[in-house]
């Protein structure tokens, strides 16, 4: 026995030493493809087995081979997987190249992540890298022009100011149109909490900072985020750590800003002029009317033309306006290996707007880390702080009126800036007086005035998943939107506005406090290597609550004194506290049958304390499928076609942007009787109110042809909206003015087309255009008590767009006369167009045709990209081309153009009407009545950024050891091609009180080491 066990113990040694002798030992290094440094942990694997060695710290490997070859696999994370087959060799080296599929192949859906290939609902695509280094404050001002079915309008040029963002148009008349976002993961409160400044909270997050933004438009997608999701859902994802050595890049740029245009209005002798033939036409008699005008500009009545002629003419717009500054330093570091990645981020960002005083200066600090603790456990945190100063003292001069921006260019020229002694001119309490109706140096108001806003804001996640099985994963996430504002104001005595109460201050402060919790069990299985599932369950609590307070006070000692203790009169103290609640549980389930057909479904049961207790849950569904046909055997011949996919989906959103309380019978305080204080009811209780519904039917057609030289995707939308939350007017006898109820409904259609395309490539020079547009029909159903016309508002009219413009038609000017003419009901031309008979539809404050285009040229090191954003069909009445336009009836500046055509002689044949005194005879023309004449065009194509850039060669960087280099320079809104005579044809509103947009050009450096 003893012998036989001998015997195989010798024979099993001989078997492994004749197998040790068959195997032989490659070496090499694993380097990274862009930067060719070694790349430490990466795996190397001989195919087949469970032969394996990792990669030192610089990069190098050795493993044992057969003798007769094999296969070796190198994986890391963050990389695409390389095979190379050994053969004979003895040394393999490997370059592996970064896996971008997370931009280009990989689309954030919902609470996960899905292959484009495989998406079945509309989602845009925006990489971070089309927008990198521009000077834009916000991220949703960087979506601008670069995805159909977005329109974004920059209502205020002011650095962080307020942006219009709308996905898909306008789904509601009385509710926030705003769209959901999320920031890895994290959903935003994007309220503008401000008094003073008309804030951004998405100014918080720099946008260098972020990797993609995909835009959610259908509501099948859309829905897993139920009674949040119907204007559309942003998800933006920031950078992240790749494996191998840390890696610090440092930007820095800094330019100028000028205004779009400057108004050509009137000098002092021109308005002269128009002001006496303004109260000719009155019927004062020549010698009075040069008297009056005279007056106005503080001559004496009798003074001579040569004094009139001897007065001077100062230029208000450019004293108002300067030259703006912007600043932007920024330096990350990022890395990792194969445990842990991490990026982290400092930025510093400095704007001068083109309004004097007018600023808006950031700091951020960014860290995501990603670590996996075991083979089954890992952990995210995603952190960004931030403070941002913002500063606009013309906000708070009494009324936006009188702030600079907007007065500059009406103030009558003959007003000097200062006196002779330096000190500002026209101050109250002096001589002489400030003449117009505009009457109050606004240079003394920007300089006196302050009005500054301190927000300090945290966006955190921590999460941890746990891999259950291999097919099967657990992720918990705890997630904080923190923000605090605090506000000061103040109205100097020295401005017209306060001094006759000696001054006046305001503070407020506010906190909100957004907790988010998601609770997620992903399942995501492959069988027979056909059939592809996968399927979600969370649970969701959202917890958002706001409170603040607020003080005023005036009567100060003098302008020195400030703070509110200061003052002698306390006018009114304030505050305030507020909230609501989400909770929720979901589910998504999906299916993709060989890579050619795939259906995806998803409920959502949610719940808001918004609404009453009646209808405080929804259920919220939705369903997509797409075929992609390339995949088709009957294609697959056809080189050609690379991708081809219908693509259809159904769902139901829900949309709770409503007070927090207004389903609750409510008191408040009721004032004071018999020395005690009481409270009184202030609204009532509807237990029925209910959510906002949106159901969306989308197709769809996504392409690629010619190896993808052009690809694209042309789709159509039709949603119904029901449910419309109005506040219904109420008999007077129940003590209430009106109740909230669901009544209203509404439609919108749409056509979505995106055109990518290679157009040349050879000897290293590409040339690549990407072209989006944009069409959106939208038209009331119901209103409340089946009312065809809104009596309180007439432009919301069932069968028209919510954006209707009901006012009047222009009809001219009549040539024997000079007077204003208009058409009645009828056609017919009258002088006195009536309100309640003669408005007719004029047009609509939305466009109907939007979008944008982008051309990229790149060769060798040098790259040029610029983008040309559009829109079509939208008219607006701007409140200061208003003014501009009266030609007469105030005592304001004036168009030069309106001046030069004004009608003069009898037979004349012109536009303008002649100057007349006072608005008796030209209603329907100025800024109160409105008509075609005020109501104007703002169509345009403008380009909106240009940016020209040199990456340094490697030779260079290796002699000043760098790993990269950037030099650029860009610009935008550098030119406008429209028809409108205000300062910018894309504000939103009136554009009283705010800065106009600016063309700015910045250069920047940008190194890698």
């Amino acid at each position: 026995m003893k012998k036989a066990l001998l015997f195989s113990f010798v024979f099993v040694l001989a078997l492994v030493g004749q197998a040790w002798a068959q195997n032989r030992t490659v070496t090499g290094r694993v380097t990274d493809a862009q930067s060719g440094e070694g790349m430490p942990g990466v795996t190397v694997q001989l195919k087949g087995t469970s032969t394996a060695s990792p990669t030192d710290v610089n990069g190098s490997y050795s493993i044992n081979v057969p003798s007769a070859g094999g296969t070796l696999v190198f994986s890391f994370i963050g990389y695409v997987n390389q095979e190379v087959a050994v053969g004979s060799q003895s040394t393999v080296n490997v370059r592996l190249a970064a896996d971008n599929r997370q931009i280009s192949e990989i689309v954030v859906t919902g609470y996960g992540v899905q292959e484009k290939r495989e998406v079945a609902g509309s989602i845009a695509q925006v990489s971070g890298a089309s927008f990198e280094n521009q000077p834009i404050a916000s991220l949703d001002k960087a979506l601008q022009g670069r995805a159909a079915g977005v329109v974004v309008q920059s209502a205020n040029g002011l650095p962080g100011g307020a942006i219009n963002v709308q996905i898909r148009g306008v789904g509601s008349i009385n509710t926030s149109t705003t769209p959901l976002y999320i920031v890895d993961g994290v959903q935003l409160n994007v309220s503008d909490r401000a008094s003073f400044t008309q804030s951004n909270p998405l100014a918080s997050i720099n946008t260098n900072d972020i990797e993609s933004i995909e835009v959610i438009k259908d509501a099948a997608t859309a829905a897993v985020y139920g009674s949040q999701a119907a204007n559309g859902v942003v998800i933006i994802t920031t950078k992240r750590g790749k494996a191998g050595r840390t890696k610090f890049t440092a930007n820095v740029y800094g330019g100028v800003s000028e205004p779009l245009k400057y108004f050509d209005v009137l000098n002092t002798q021109q308005l002269y002029t128009q002001k006496i033939e303004a109260y000719s036409n009155y019927g004062y008699s020549l010698a009075n009317a040069r008297i009056l005008a005279r007056r106005d500009f503080g001559l004496a009545d009798a003074a001579p033309d040569t004094e009139v002629s001897a007065l001077p003419s100062y230029d208000w717009q450019r004293e108002v306006f300067r030259t703006g500054k912007v600043r932007n330093y920024e330096l990350s570091a990022s890395g990792g290996n194969e445990k842990t990645l991490f990026f982290i981020s400092g930025g510093y960002n400095k704007q001068e707007a083109i309004a004097t005083k007018a600023d808006f200066e950031r700091a951020t600090l960014r860290m995501n880390v990603n670590h996996n603790a075991t083979d089954k456990l890992s952990f995210e945190t995603n952190l960004n702080l931030s403070t941002i100063l913002q500063n606009a003292p013309f906000t708070v001069s009494g009324t936006s009126i009188g702030g600079g921006p907007f007065a500059a260019s009406l103030i009558l020229p003959s007003n000097p800036f200062r006196k002779e002694d330096g000190t500002y001119y026209g101050l109250p309490g002096t001589t002489p007086s400030f003449r117009g109706v505009l009457n109050q140096n606004v240079l003394a108001v920007n300089e006196f005035n302050e009005a500054t806003q301190r927000t300090n804001a945290v966006i955190g996640t921590f999460a941890f998943a746990y891999k259950i099985l291999p097919s099967l994963n657990f992720r918990s996430s705890y997630s904080i939107d923190y923000n605090l504002t605090q506000g000061f104001s103040y109205r100097d005595p020295r401005t017209q506005d306060a001094f006759a109460r000696r001054g006046l201050a305001q503070q407020q402060s506010d906190w909100n406090t957004n907790l988010q919790t998601v609770q997620l069990l992903t399942y995501g299985a492959r069988f027979a290597e056909v059939h592809k599932v996968d399927a979600q369950l969370g649970f969701e609590y959202r917890s958002d609550q706001n409170q603040g307070f607020s003080a005023s006070a005036d009567n100060f000692p003098s302008f020195e004194f400030q703070n509110i203790n200061s003052a002698a009169n306390p006018v009114s103290t304030g505050g305030f506290q507020t909230g609501y609640k989400r909770t929720a549980v979901f589910g998504t389930l999906g299916y993709v049958f060989n890579g050619k057909y795939s259906v995806k479904g998803s409920l959502r049961y949610d719940g808001s304390s918004r609404f009453g207790a009646n209808n405080r849950f929804g259920l919220f569904p939705g369903i997509a499928a797409a075929w992609n046909i390339s995949e088709e055997n009957f294609l697959k011949s056809y080189d050609w076609i690379n991708n081809l996919k219908l693509r259809a989906s159904w769902g139901r959103n829900g949309r709770d942007g409503i007070g927090n309380f207004d389903a609750r019978y409510l008191y408040s305080g009721a004032g004071v009787y018999g020395g005690a204080s009481g409270i009184g009811p202030s609204s009532l209780p509807n237990p029925d109110l209910k959510w906002e519904v949106r159901e969306m039917i989308d197709l769809g057609i996504d392409f690629a042809f010619f190896s993808n030289r052009v690809s694209g995707t042309i789709g159509g939308f039709f949603e119904t909206n029901d449910d419309l939350l109005f506040s219904q007017p109420l008999p007077t006898t129940l003590g209430y003015s009106s109740i909230r109820v669901n009544v209203g409904a509404m439609e919108q259609r749409g056509l979505e087309f995106e055109l990518n395309t290679v157009n040349l490539d050879m000897n290293g020079f590409q040339w690549k255009t990407n072209f989006n547009y944009t069409f959106i029909h939208n038209e009331i159903t119901k209103l409340y008590g089946g009312q065809q016309v809104l009596p309180s508002d007439p432009s919301l009219r069932v069968g028209e767009d919510i954006g209707t413009i009901w006012s009047y038609s222009y009809a001219g000017v009549n040539p024997a006369t000079g007077r204003p003419m208009w058409h009645d009901a009828n056609g017919n031309i009258t002088y006195q167009p009536a309100a309640s008979t003669d408005r007719r539809i004029i047009g609509s404050t939305r466009p109907k045709h939007t979008g944008g285009m982008t051309n990229t040229f790149t060769y060798k090191g040098f790259d040029l990209d610029f983008l040309f954003q559009y829109q079509y069909g939208r008219r607006q009445s701007d409140g200061q081309v208003n003014f501009l336009m009266e030609n007469g009836t105030r005592n304001l500046n004036a168009f030069t153009d309106i001046f030069n055509r004004r009608w003069t002689t009898p037979g004349q044949i012109t536009d303008v009407p002649r100057p007349y005194f006072t608005g008796a005879e030209d209603q329907g023309s100025n800024h109160i009545l409105g008509s075609t004449r005020t109501f104007r065009k703002t169509d345009y194509i403008r380009l909106k950024t240009v940016q020209f850039g040199y990456n340094f060669t490697e030779g260079l960087l290796s002699k000043v050891h760098l790993k990269s280099g950037r030099l650029y320079v860009q610009g935008t809104n550098l030119f406008t091609y429209d028809d409108h005579l205000g300062y910018d044809p894309e504000y939103f509103g009136e554009a009283t009180g705010i800065v106009p947009q600016s063309k700015n050009v910045t250069v920047g450096l940008q190194i890698g080491f």
